[in-house]
C-alpha cells in the first residue's frame, strides 16, 4: 500500500490551550500547522469560528484565503449540536436539522466538502440530511467516539443508512479513543496527585491491562478515592473497538481522528496502539486524512507543538515501515 494514500492532517482543537490563553490566534495556528508538516486542517466551529453558528460571510471567505495562503487543505468542518441552546428544553428534531444544514452551508462557503457531526443526530435526522448533502455536494459524517463502537445498536442503524440511500454522502469518522487500552501518563499522575498510592495504582493498572475483572480488582484493600478512580480507569480504558471494525467501516470512512493524549520521546503511545492501527489502515487500503487530535491539554501544560512533532514523526515512521 502506498504511503501517500494516507495524508496527515491536524485539528486546530489540538491547540486549545494556546488558543484559549491567547498565545495563538487562528492565523498563528494555521502557520504552526503548516510548519509542523501537516497538510489538512480541521476546525471545530463552536470553538474557533466567531459568531458561530452564524458566522459572517466575510469571516468564512477570509478563512478560506488563509488556508490558501499557508497551502493547507480544508479537510473537515466539525459541527456542534448544542442541545443546551435553550434552558427550558433540548433541541427538537426540526432545530437539529436546521443547525446541521446551516453547518453544511457555512462549511461549503469556507471551502470544506465534509462536515463532522455528533451522535446527537438521530438516524431519522441523519437520513433527512441526504437531500441537502446532494444539493450542496457535501459529505456529512458522524464521529464514533469512546465509549461507542459498532456493537452499539444505533450504529447498526447509522451504517445501514450510509450503505443504502446515503452512500457517498453520509459516513463515519472513527475516533481512535475507541481503541484506548491503558491509562496514559497524565491520568496516572492525576491519580497519584489525588492520593492513589503508587504501588497500588501500579498493581491496579497491571491487572486492568491483563483483563482481570473490575469486581476482582475492587476486592483489593482500596481507599474510597482509589476505588472511585479504579472504576474510572476501567470505564475510560476498556477499548470497546476492535481493529476489524475499521475494515467494516472503511467504505463509509471519509476521515479519521488520530486521538492521542501523550507520546513519549520515542513516539510511543501506551494508551492507544498506533503501532497496530496505522499498519492495519494501510493493509485494508484506507485513503484519506489521519488527523492528529492532541487532547492532552485537558490534563497537562505540555506544549501542543512538541506533542504534534512527536505525532508526525511517529506516523511517518509507521507509514514508511
Amino acid at each position: 500500500m502506498k504511503q501517500d494514500n494516507i495524508k496527515l492532517g491536524v485539528t486546530l482543537y489540538s491547540f486549545t490551550r494556546e488558543y484559549t490563553n491567547r498565545k495563538l490566534g487562528i492565523e498563528e495556528c494555521l502557520r504552526k500547522a503548516r510548519d509542523l508538516g501537516f497538510e489538512g486542517i480541521e476546525i471545530v466551529a463552536a470553538q474557533m469560528v466567531p459568531e458561530y453558528p452564524y458566522p459572517s460571510e466575510k469571516w468564512l471567505v477570509n478563512f478560506k484565503k488563509l488556508l490558501e495562503k499557508y497551502e493547507l487543505k480544508p479537510a473537515c468542518w466539525s459541527a456542534y449540536i448544542d442541545m443546551g441552546v435553550r434552558s427550558d428544553r433540548d433541541l427538537n428534531e426540526e432545530e437539529i436539522e436546521h443547525y446541521t444544514l446551516n453547518d453544511l452551508i457555512c462549511a461549503k462557503k469556507a471551502g470544506f466538502d465534509l462536515v463532522r457531526t455528533q451522535h446527537a443526530i438521530s438516524p431519522k435526522i441523519f437520513r433527512k440530511m441526504i437531500k441537502y448533502c446532494k444539493d450542496l455536494d457535501m459529505k456529512l459524517a458522524i464521529e464514533m467516539h469512546h465509549p461507542h463502537h459498532l456493537r452499539v445498536p444505533v450504529w447498526q442503524e447509522y451504517l445501514e443508512i450510509m450503505r443504502e440511500e446515503g452512500e457517498g454522502y453520509l459516513g463515519v469518522v472513527p475516533d481512535f479513543s475507541i481503541f484506548q487500552r491503558s491509562p496514559h501518563k497524565h491520568v496516572i499522575e492525576q491519580a497519584q496527585a489525588l492520593g492513589f498510592r503508587e504501588n497500588i495504582l501500579k498493581e491496579v493498572i497491571e491487572k486492568h491491562d491483563k483483563g482481570i475483572s473490575l469486581a476482582e480488582v475492587l476486592s483489593m484493600e482500596l481507599t474510597e478515592v482509589e476505588r472511585e478512580m479504579t472504576k474510572e480507569i476501567y470505564e475510560m480504558f476498556n477499548s470497546p473497538g476492535k481493529l476489524e471494525d475499521l475494515k467494516t467501516m472503511l467504505p463509509y470512512t471519509f476521515y479519521i481522528h488520530g486521538k492521542f493524549y501523550y507520546l513519549d520521546k520515542e513516539g510511543e503511545d501506551k494508551c492507544i496502539p498506533y503501532n497496530e492501527i496505522i499498519p492495519y489502515l494501510q493493509e485494508i487500503g484506507y485513503k484519506g486524512y489521519l488527523t492528529s487530535e492532541y487532547e492532552g491539554h485537558g490534563y497537562s501544560d505540555d506544549k501542543a507543538e512538541e506533542q504534534l512533532i512527536r505525532f508526525v514523526k511517529m506516523a511517518k515512521k509507521l507509514l514508511s515501515d
